[in-house]
């Protein structure tokens, strides 16, 4: 095995540890306060260095979120058994990542769309057998864009805003990648989540 080999495959086992509960409950097995449930996929990539995530750019011209960096996913389908189908299945539409490549690790706990008030489970999962800096196929109606961040770009400490709406204060997490996109809201506060999973960092 090559030493890029053994990296990556460290790299799995930490992710494993960390993430791998195995907890991929069903849609009827979670309680929410939410006017809706949606799920997203975490996606982490391997690389030489450890690991990639993906995020997304929705488009412009959609009613709600529009603009917005999030992770791949949407909302619950009828047909849709549980959080992983969900966030498996909007992923395929909106990047044509396959089912079969990705390796879910478990469903993390919900976060809340401050101003929608949907439910958002997020799904972390390893992704194989594509490269998604040249093999992704956006969906042209809600994809604007796509991103590819190393973990180690990413500080577990960031900016902490705060905004009051209908005159209640909420705060989340503002990132700012290299290529000018900002990272905020519920997407913020998963991604803040995760990197305190991975690297701890400040309350």
């Amino acid at each position: 095995m090559t030493g890029e080999g053994k990296t990556i495959t460290g790299a799995d086992s930490v992710l494993r540890e960390k993430f791998g509960t195995g907890f991929l409950p069903s849609w009827e097995g979670l309680e929410t306060a939410g006017k809706g449930k949606s799920a997203v996929l975490v996606p982490f990539f391997p690389a030489e260095s450890g690991f990639r995530l993906l995020l997304l750019r929705r488009s412009p011209n959609l009613r709600h979120h529009a603009g917005e960096v999030c992770f791949p996913g949407g909302m619950r389908e009828p047909g849709d058994v549980s959080p992983l189908q969900t966030a498996l299945r909007e992923t395929e539409e909106e990047t044509a990542i396959r089912a079969e490549l990705v390796e879910p690790l478990s469903v993390l706990s919900v976060e809340y769309a401050v101003v929608s008030g949907v439910a958002v489970f997020p799904v972390a999962g390893i992704v194989r057998g594509i490269d998604p800096d040249r093999d992704l196929v956006l969906s042209s109606g809600e994809i604007q864009g796509s991103v590819t961040v190393p973990l180690e770009d990413l500080s577990p400490d960031p900016v902490i805003q705060t905004v009051v709406i209908d005159g209640k204060k909420h705060c989340y997490p503002e990132y700012f990648l290299s290529n000018g996109w900002r990272i905020w809201g519920v997407t913020g506060r998963i991604l803040y989540r995760v990197l305190r999973v991975l690297k701890g960092g400040n309350s």
